[in-house]
């Protein structure tokens, strides 16, 4: 073998001590990069969720109350019993009948909820109605009946609780995250009464106002038999 060629199988041929110190530099340069490319993504994720609009749709106050009622009032014709339920809050007294809407900020989903910073100028519209001096033969029945009837009708049934002291259906559709249109009706044995509360979906106040100020002093129509 000539010098030359000697030299060449030298060159061709890296020592187990070379190998082994580019392995460790690229292991360290991903251990360094890995990371910070995390964060960076992270950070340009979140800037344009921050930039990006939530999409909810305008809707007045007025009319997102129409619909929670109208929502409300299918549900209060399958529970099948209670007379007319005029609007009216129940003040202290959680025997006393109820039907009320109430109003908070939306928030938004994804990387966007880790500020936890309020949408401006959105809300969402809910609908609080109990039925009062209802016994339990009267209020599981029609826990079962709005179950079978909302699980009919499209919508997902989270949780349906027989027993203890709260028997409660929870119902939703068209889930995206926090941001689904709710129902909840529990019969309270305690108190004898039918509580239920329906949360629509999350919108835009057409005043720019939002929150608990977008519906003032806005009445749901009573309930009917």
């Amino acid at each position: 073998m000539t010098n030359d060629e000697l030299m060449d199988d030298v060159t061709e041929t890296p020592s187990p001590l070379r190998s082994a110190v580019r392995v460790t530099f690229f292991v360290v340069l991903a251990a360094v990069a890995l990371p910070v490319l995390l964060v960076v993504g992270l950070i340009v994720a979140y800037a344009v969720e921050r930039g990006t609009d939530e999409g909810y749709p305008t809707v007045a106050p007025e009319v997102m109350v129409e619909r929670a009622a109208a929502r409300t009032q299918e549900l209060y014709d399958v529970v099948g019993f209670g007379g007319t339920l005029p609007p009216g809050p129940g003040g202290d007294d959680l025997h006393a009948a109820e039907n009320t809407v109430s109003a908070e900020t939306c928030y938004p989903t994804g990387l966007e909820s880790i500020a936890d910073e309020p949408v401006e100028g959105s809300y969402r519209l809910g609908h609080n109605w109990r039925i009062a001096d209802v016994s339990e033969q009267e209020g599981m029945p029609a826990l079962r009946r709005l179950r079978d009837h909302v699980e009919k009708a499209g919508w997902d049934v989270t949780s349906f609780d027989e027993s203890g002291d709260a028997r409660t259906l929870r119902a939703e559709r068209d889930a995206d995250d926090r941001d689904s249109e709710r129902i909840v009706v529990t019969w309270w044995s305690h108190w004898r009464t039918l509580d239920g509360f329906t949360a629509m979906s999350c919108a835009y106040d057409p005043a720019g106002v939002g929150g608990k100020k977008a519906i003032g002093h806005l009445e749901p129509p009573a309930l009917r038999p």
